[in-house]
Order: structure tokens, then C-alpha cells, then sequence
């Protein structure tokens, strides 16, 4: 425990300003006491009185005091009994009990039930009486001073704690922007290889459709151009995200068609895996502004990362509801292996992948910054009913128009 010295030039370098209040209440049912007992305590401190236990305790709801001198023997309620409910109230005034008895259970409750500071026995020494109230008033000091330097030491913690959450906001801002960087330069770069790539494909379909080709070949063909449109979406998505102008073109939309748009961009992929999908769209949904070929780019990759959940054939489901606000909510859930829980928390972080060494992990990421830019969010949630596979769940906010 720090010395009084030590103790009170911590709290001046630390602000912490005087204490005590310098008021003693002396309590006592014999006027001739009170005379006596302000006679000697006039000179050092601010005196009050009080002629009962009951009129002490009303001064201490105006007051503010350092040390009580009770007498225990008072018609009512006893020093003891008061000083006791004294300090429940406020722990940090120091109690002195005046007592021509010396009873055991008085002094046994004296310091177990009222923890006096001190039982000082009449008739008393004025000397005495004077250096107990003086010792009271340094002990009451150091209790104020504790509590004061805890409080401000529970304070500066939490500022603390705040500048560190802010410092680690600020580098996971200047981690992100890194990754931005990266993500701009590769994605240029893969663009204009894919775009060439791309181009040679949509010849070869027209090719394939002006000479009849056999829907045998042709599926397979067609399922590849249209992979291959969704990647290059994705890039100048992320492309755009990257430099900082990745500009929507809202409207308002009727979710329920974008859906059945995604669910057709997405079939030829579902027949080959063999699955299908079963769609539950709420009647009269709310019509929101967004994005249409944004939002259509989300439901689409949702869509394909479920197929891509299992080697299997499985049922996909796709639903459609409207959100308590006014928005829309839209669940995309596969019977695959669920999400690990390991990845969880940065599930929607760049180079994150659910599917392991064979994913990029951009999907999810770029879906994450289409909502955000719409001011929506994707978050992925349990499966229902409760069991295997992964539900992913987009909201869409409700927006007036104009």
C-alpha cells in the first residue's frame, strides 16, 4: 500500500483534486457534550451538530462529512446503530464512538456491524479525541483518493482500449487498401487475357448455332461462356472496387424476376451437376432501388457456390421474402458440407475460399462490396432446418424512389 505522501502526489500528478471536505458532524443528546465537543474542534475543522441519531442521518442527505463523533448512548436509535447505517450509505466517512461503558458486545459491534474508526472511552482526553479525528480525516482521505484514482484509472483504461481499437481499425483500413492495390493490378491484367479468351468462345457458340450443333456439344459450350461472363463481372467488379469508381446504376427492380434471372443464368450449370433447385418467392414483394445486373452478379455467384458445395447431384433452395423494414430478404441454401468454423469470421475477406485450395476466395468478397455499396448486407447463417449445408442470406433495404 502506497504511503499517505506517496499516495496524495500521485493523485496531484494525476488531476486529482483535494478530498476532504474539512466538516466533522458531532452527534450527541447532551447540549453540555456538543459544547464541549466543539470547543476543542472549533479551531481545525467545520462543525455540525446534531441531538440524535435521526437528525445526524438528515444532515448527511445535505452534507458532506470526513468524520462522525457519535455518542452511543442516545434515546432511539444508538451511535452504534447509526454510525452503522452511516457507513452502509457512505462507506467512506470515518465513525468515532464516545462511550462511558465498556461493555464487549458494544465494542464486538462497535468494530464487526459499524467498523468503527475508533472507541474512545469518557471521559476523554482532548488531545486524544483531537489526534483520533485527525488520523480519521487522513484515513477518509486515502479511501477518497483510492476510489478517485480507481475511477480514473477505469477511465483511461477505456480510452485506452478505444485508441486501440482505433489504431487496429486503422491498420486493418491500410490492410485493406494493400489488398485493394493487389487485387486492382492482378485483376487488370487477367481482364484483357480473359476478355480475348472470351471473345474466341462467343465466336466458337454463333459458329455452333449457325450449323445446328448437337445439344450435346452445345451445353457444355454454353455453360463455359456463360462461366466465363460471370468471371469477367466479377474482375470489373473488383476492378472498379479497386480504383475507387465502382458507380450503380439504380432502379427500381421487382426482386422476384431478378431471381428467376439468376435461377436461368445459372441452369445449364445445375443441369450438368444434375440438381435443381426449388424456389419460394413471397407474393407482392416490395420493389426496391439497386443494381439490377449488380444484385443479379451476387445471386448468380451464391447460386454457383452452392452447386460447387458438393461433387454430387443435391437440391438447392433459393428464397425470397419480405424484411420486417421494408426491404427484401433473399436465402440461397445448398446441401453441402456447411461453412468450417474456422473461416467464419472472415469468411467475406479477400482470398478466403469455402472451397478450400480450389477456390480463389474473390467470390464472397466481391458480393460483400456490391451490398455494402448498396447499402445491404450478406451474412452467412445456420441452415433451416438446423442440419447440414450453408445458407447465405442477402438483404436488400427498402429505398423511396428519387
Amino acid at each position: 500500500m502506497l504511503e499517505p505522501d506517496a499516495l496524495a502526489a500521485l493523485a496531484a500528478r494525476h488531476g486529482v483534486g483535494e478530498t476532504l471536505t474539512g466538516q466533522v458532524l458531532i452527534v450527541d443528546d447532551d447540549v453540555g457534550n456538543l459544547d464541549v465537543l466543539r470547543a476543542f474542534l472549533d479551531a481545525d475543522y467545520v462543525v455540525h451538530e446534531a441531538l440524535s441519531a435521526e437528525v445526524a442521518l438528515a444532515l448527511l442527505e445535505v452534507e458532506r462529512f470526513d468524520v462522525i463523533v457519535c455518542d452511543q448512548r442516545m434515546p432511539g436509535m444508538t451511535g452504534i446503530d447509526m454510525l452503522a447505517r452511516a457507513r452502509e450509505l457512505y462507506p467512506d466517512v470515518a465513525g468515532i464512538l464516545l462511550t462511558a461503558f465498556t461493555d464487549t458486545p458494544v465494542l464486538v459491534d462497535a468494530i464487526n456491524r459499524a467498523r468503527v474508526f475508533r472507541h474512545m472511552h469518557k471521559p476523554w482526553e482532548p488531545e486524544d479525541l483531537l489526534g483520533a479525528v485527525a488520523q480519521a480525516s487522513v484515513l477518509v482521505q486515502q479511501r477518497r483518493l483510492n476510489a478517485r484514482l480507481l475511477e480514473l484509472l477505469a477511465t483511461r483504461s477505456d480510452e485506452l482500449k478505444g485508441a486501440l481499437d482505433q489504431l487496429r481499425a486503422a491498420q486493418q483500413k491500410m490492410l485493406h487498401l494493400e489488398r485493394l492495390g493487389t487485387i486492382g493490378r492482378l485483376t487488370a491484367g487477367i481482364t484483357h487475357d480473359l476478355r480475348n479468351t472470351l471473345t474466341g468462345l462467343t465466336l466458337l457458340e454463333s459458329v455452333f448455332e449457325a450449323q445446328q450443333v448437337a445439344p450435346r456439344l452445345m451445353a457444355p459450350l454454353r455453360v463455359g461462356v456463360s462461366a466465363t461472363r460471370h468471371l469477367m463481372a466479377t474482375l470489373s467488379t473488383l476492378h472498379q472496387f479497386a480504383a475507387g469508381n465502382l458507380a450503380l446504376k439504380e432502379e427500381l427492380i421487382d426482386v422476384a424476376e431478378v431471381v428467376r434471372d439468376a435461377l436461368v443464368l445459372a441452369g445449364l450449370e445445375m443441369e450438368q451437376r444434375r440438381s435443381r433447385c426449388v424456389p419460394v418467392i413471397a407474393p407482392d414483394l416490395p420493389r426496391v432501388r439497386c443494381d439490377r445486373a449488380r444484385i443479379l452478379q451476387v445471386l448468380v455467384n451464391l447460386l454457383r457456390n452452392a452447386m460447387q458445395s458438393t461433387e454430387g447431384p443435391q437440391v438447392i433452395q433459393v428464397e425470397a421474402a419480405a424484411a420486417r423494414d421494408g426491404g427484401v430478404l433473399i436465402a440461397v441454401q445448398d446441401e453441402g458440407p456447411g461453412v468450417a468454423p474456422e473461416i467464419v469470421s472472415r469468411l467475406f475477406d479477400p482470398f478466403e475460399s469455402t472451397k478450400g485450395a480450389q477456390g480463389l476466395g474473390m467470390g464472397l468478397y466481391m458480393c460483400r462490396l456490391i451490398m455494402e455499396q448498396h447499402g445491404g448486407t450478406i451474412r452467412s447463417v445456420p441452415p433451416v432446418p438446423p442440419g447440414v449445408g450453408a445458407r447465405f442470406v442477402i438483404e436488400l433495404r427498402s429505398q423511396r424512389d428519387g
